[in-house]
């Protein structure tokens, strides 16, 4: 599975919901939706503008875990 660490990045880089919607255009409801884990399907143009609004690695913002089965 994987797990985006958006809510961690924004609070370590003090960078709220409206600064990523002002900068690069994504919704607060999409930025909310993905926080809570309701916007699954994340396409590549998203995760590259949130890596450049956040000025972070790819590997920062995306982490994989393994199902436990």
């Amino acid at each position: 599975m994987i797990k985006i660490n958006l809510r961690d990045l924004m609070w370590q880089k003090n960078i709220s919901a409206k600064k990523i919607n002002d900068e690069v255009g994504i919704g607060t409801t999409t930025i909310s939706n993905i926080i809570h884990g309701k916007h699954k399907n994340v396409g590549l143009d998203i995760i590259d503008k949130l890596c450049e609004v956040l000025d972070c690695r790819i590997q920062d913002l995306l982490e994989f875990e393994r199902n436990n089965k």
